[in-house]
């Protein structure tokens, strides 16, 4: 273990021995930095990893040990402990051990704490677990990996070549892969500048086919290449430092230049089938812009600081803003100019005042924020930004202590968080609509399950007791047994054919075709079918709607719930008692129109009242929703589906209305929609 590597890095650290605090832990451990690289590691790290070297492993980063469809997930776990005072953070992850395999383990960091003074070293231990849970979160992964290029940024100040490596470890850490160079193309000869190598690397040396690779870019005319088999095994086969043991799988390269000239090509080298992904190009492309720029600064030797610093930040597609002790506005980035529409010069001497959307941002937890990152902390949050013109949107912001020409400095780097946003409501509306969908179709197979099965039985016992004693039966009990099974043949029918019309509607498979048509006309159709209903319980069924109303709807969906709610009508009502069908034209629509509708056409009220048994005043918000379907038996004893209300419901609103119920309980119910009147 490099003792001044770890003097150097834990001076201020707790007065509690820092070698026996890991190595009394039965799991694997680490204590890092903020940034996630590794300062001490328990003698269980070795077995755990399947690792033989201690020394790789000190100074390398913890996101290393992770496997690549982890890595950001792991350090944005980092970052959610880096960012408060005291705090602990487990999740389970997939982790490495060796070069291919990996396996599930709980991880938990945890910030040491001395006294008063903020945690600046964190604990992480690992302890391998099964993996039941993949996990539902959707990582936002340019944000993670912002944060983490803006450590190596906007760190302590290294010799160009330093920072040149620091930035080569990112493509390394994020991407998985186990190792990475780049070399500079000089008088015609491609020299090795710095390298990276993953603590897990012990056969593949960082330079493999880096020649090929540039070569074959070179002849093909093109910037980066992912190789894999079965071309990469003629680029192996030609390479003298290749070792076939490595297992290596694919090799990536890209060129970079400076104009038109090439300076150099970028290399990494993986040892399991890694895909280049949209978000891994855009962040291997911004890093290769950056190490650019600092092997230009390490070959020209600039003696103005801020212009390599001006280019830099120039990089971020997102505002960079650096900003005094006062608050004040000392430079900012492209980016800036381009998301809040001010230019630069506008931009100097100005504060975030300028661009805080009014009422909406917490002052006082901004300025607490930024005090505390000129202690060294770094600080993360949201913020609602106002641009030129008025716009405004989410940002998020990170706050970095650092120097600007000498100044202490507070670097801010912004993210929109626009489309995350929208993606985050997006998906919990998604998961809303799914757990809906999910309860609809659990009480579709429950009454598949269940309302079909009871029908069915009695039919069964009525054709069993049929078959059996028709011998012995009298014509009269014949007929009786026969009205039994008539009457539950056609109840069965009816809940088949209710559950067969809601599954088209939900699959999209009925047809909508709207038409115009006189809605008292379609009444009195309703009412003639089901005029004989009527008339054995004495009751009347009058038709007061105007004759000269015609509404634009689809006819066969209107029939459908007319004829449905008449039907629950006769079914509830008392003999001796009558069903009316009124209409009106509301004063205001807000009641009678679908949210969903536009405009301000006008609507048609259609209501059906009786004076029955009424509904019980709990139940009239669950009526028309499947998961709170509610079946009652009529006053005389006739069955009741409970899908009726449900269909009523999926077919006004499909015609664009509403439909709702008022009832008092022993007085009658009132059943009321909408529908759009013919223009």
């Amino acid at each position: 273990m490099d003792e001044n590597y770890i003097n150097r890095y834990l001076s201020a650290a707790s007065e509690i021995s820092i070698y026996q605090l890991v190595n009394v832990l039965s799991d694997a451990a680490f204590i890092c930095d903020h940034s996630g690289r590794i300062l001490i590691c328990s003698d269980q790290v070795l077995s755990f990893f399947s690792l033989s070297d201690k020394t790789k492993v000190i100074g390398s980063s913890l996101q290393s040990y992770f496997a690549y469809e982890h890595i950001d997930e792991a350090y944005s776990l980092l970052l959610s402990v880096v960012n408060e005072t005291n705090s602990r953070n487990t999740g389970k992850f997939q982790v490495r051990r060796g070069q291919k395999e990996t396996f599930s383990a709980n991880v938990t960091i945890a910030s040491i704490v001395s006294g008063n003074i903020p945690a600046k070293y964190f604990l992480v231990t690992f302890r391998e677990s099964p993996l039941t849970d993949a996990g539902s979160e959707l990582l936002l992964k340019k944000g993670i990996r912002l944060s983490r290029l803006s450590d190596a940024l906007f760190g302590p100040a290294d010799k160009p070549e330093d920072r040149t490596r620091k930035l080569l470890s990112q493509i390394g850490e994020t991407l998985g892969s186990s190792a990475c160079t780049y070399s500079r193309f000089e008088n015609g000869i491609l020299i090795p500048f710095v390298s990276w190598e993953s603590p897990f690397n012990n056969l593949i040396s960082p330079q493999v086919c880096s020649k090929q690779l540039f070569d074959y870019l070179t002849d093909q005319h093109e910037q980066m290449v992912l190789i894999r088999k079965p071309l990469l095994t003629t680029f192996l086969e030609s390479e003298a430092q290749y070792n076939q043991e490595s297992g290596v799988k694919a090799i990536f390269g890209l060129v970079i230049k400076n104009n038109a000239e090439v300076e150099g090509i970028l290399t990494s080298v993986f040892t399991f089938n890694y895909s280049l992904s949209d978000i891994d190009i855009e962040f291997i492309q911004t890093i290769s812009a950056l190490i650019k720029n600092e092997v230009r600064q390490y070959d020209q030797a600039f003696t103005e600081p801020e212009f390599s610093f001006t280019e830099l930040i120039d990089c971020f597609i997102g505002p960079v803003f650096v900003m005094s002790s006062e608050g004040i506005f000392m430079e900012v980035n492209k980016g800036t100019v381009k998301y809040f529409g001010y230019e630069r010069e506008e931009l100097i001497g100005q504060s975030s005042k300028l661009f805080s959307a009014e009422d909406k941002n917490d002052k006082d937890l901004f300025q607490h924020m930024f005090e505390k990152s000129f202690s060294g902390e770094t600080q993360k949050f949201e913020w609602w930004s106002k641009t030129k013109s008025g716009d405004i949107f989410p940002l998020e912001v990170i706050f970095n202590k650092s120097k600007y020409y000498n100044h202490d400095v507070v670097i801010a780097v912004g993210r929109d968080l626009t489309e995350s946003k929208k993606a985050e409501d997006e998906l919990l509306h998604y998961n809303t609509e799914l757990e809906e969908s999910n309860a609809s179709k659990d009480k579709f197979f429950g009454i598949l399950a269940h309302d079909l099965k009871n029908p069915f039985q009695g039919l069964l016992g009525f054709i069993d007791l049929l078959y059996e004693d028709l011998d012995e039966l009298s014509n009269t009990q014949i007929k009786e047994y026969l009205s039994n099974v008539r009457n539950a043949s056609y109840h069965t029918y009816a809940l088949l054919e209710n559950l067969l019309e809601w599954s088209r509607i939900q699959s999209g498979k009925m047809p909508f075709t709207p038409s115009v048509f006189n809605i008292r006309d379609e009444i009195n159709s309703v009412i003639s079918v089901l005029d004989n209903n009527a008339i054995r319980k004495e009751i009347q069924l009058i038709n007061e709607v105007d004759q000269e109303i015609m509404v634009e709807a689809d006819r066969n969906m209107i029939h459908s719930v007319l004829q449905n709610l008449i039907t629950n009508s006769i079914k509830f009502s008392n003999s001796k008692s009558k069903v009316v069908v009124r209409s009106r034209v509301p004063q205001t629509n807000k009641k009678a129109k679908n949210d969903t509708e536009p405009g301000e056409r006008l609507w048609l009220e259609i209501s059906i009242a009786d004076n029955g048994i009424g509904i019980p005043e709990e139940i009239l918000p669950r009526l028309f929703k499947l998961n709170g379907q509610y079946s009652q038996a009529g006053t005389a004893n006739e069955p009741g589906t409970g899908l009726g209300l449900v269909l009523c419901h999926e077919m006004v609103e499909k015609n664009g209305g509403r439909i709702w119920a008022e009832s008092i309980a022993g007085q009658g119910t009132t059943f009321i929609f909408t529908l759009p009147l013919s223009i």
